[in-house]
């Protein structure tokens, strides 16, 4: 077997052979920075969802500011699209848990110390915070049987700012306790905790979603605690291999085509590689990183005097 470093684009044959002992670790690098890379992708899409959320909130109540929202139809409209932001978020929170777990498995073994430190972060944030377990009995439910939130309440509150009083329009998404309780399929013992909290009224789900958000951000952030060292380790490899094909023949031709490659007489194993996947995981994880203390946050378009 055959192994070495090329790029496959037209009109260039030059080739660098390097040991299988190379070779070996540049794959493995390259594997394992994808890794972490799909799983920094993943969590994003579960951020964006979130954000979407949000934005969707403050939009609506933009929207009864100054349209009002006497009609029904609208109002379930409003009802529907909240809901869909709720369903697309617990089902990428769903899919986020699932496969970091895979992914984590896949770089460092199930019999890993790593392996069992992210296991018991998932379980710690399952302990730590009644929104985490309620978000997750909620999507089981809607999952097979019902809608995420029974009720969106379009609320009017004079409140006083600057010595003056002001209309504050908030939507409150709500679950029903009692028609959960009717239903009989929502989990019983998270059911008896939100019951014994909320005495059989609806339950505001925002706070609940924001504990479930900052839970699986902290899993995240203990995932990219753990592999930062080896991350490190990976793409110095990556940028090695780079760099003894640019000593070779120079930096004028680019690195377009790129390639690992492993050949015989009778098969060609071609795998790529780039710095993209160094600069997306980096670009991802700076854009997700301030997500702390999401309960005691909120975003507000109020007028105040002192504003400037």
């Amino acid at each position: 077997m055959e192994y070495g470093i090329t790029k496959l684009i037209l009109g260039f044959s030059g080739f660098i052979e390097i040991t299988e002992c190379e070779y070996q670790l540049i794959k493995t690098s390259r594997q394992n920075l994808l890794e972490v890379l799909f799983l920094e992708e993943k969590f994003n899409l579960f951020i964006e969802n979130y954000y979407e959320y949000e934005t969707e909130l403050l939009a609506i109540a933009s929207r009864m500011m100054i349209y009002g929202n006497a009609d029904y139809l609208l109002m379930r409209n409003e009802l529907n699209l909240i809901s869909r932001r709720i369903v697309n978020l617990l089902t990428t929170g769903r899919m986020y848990l699932d496969q970091s777990v895979q992914h984590v498995d896949h770089i460092y073994g199930k019999k890993a110390t790593n392996y069992d430190i992210v296991k018991k972060s998932i379980s710690i944030q399952y302990d730590q915070y009644l929104g985490y377990r309620v978000m997750e009995a909620l999507r089981n439910y809607n999952q097979h049987y019902g809608f995420p939130i029974h009720n969106l309440n379009f609320s009017q509150k004079l409140v006083e700012v600057d010595s003056s009083f002001h209309l504050l329009f908030k939507p409150i998404p709500s679950i029903d306790i009692q028609q959960l309780k009717g239903d009989g399929h929502f989990k019983n013992e998270v059911l008896l905790e939100i019951q014994d909290i909320y005495d059989n009224k609806l339950v505001d789900v925002r706070p609940l979603i924001r504990e479930y958000v900052e839970g699986i951000c902290n899993i995240q952030e203990k995932i990219r605690e753990i592999a930062h060292n080896n991350i490190t380790t990976w793409e110095q490899n990556l940028d090695d291999a780079i760099e003894k094909f640019q000593n070779q023949y120079g930096n004028e031709i680019g690195l377009a085509g790129l390639a690992l490659i492993s050949k015989n007489d009778n098969n060609q194993c071609t795998l790529y590689i780039s710095k993209t996947i160094i600069e997306r995981r980096l670009t991802l994880e700076q854009k997700n990183k301030q997500l702390i203390n999401l309960y005691n946050r909120y975003a507000s378009n109020e007028i105040k005097n002192d504003d400037i």
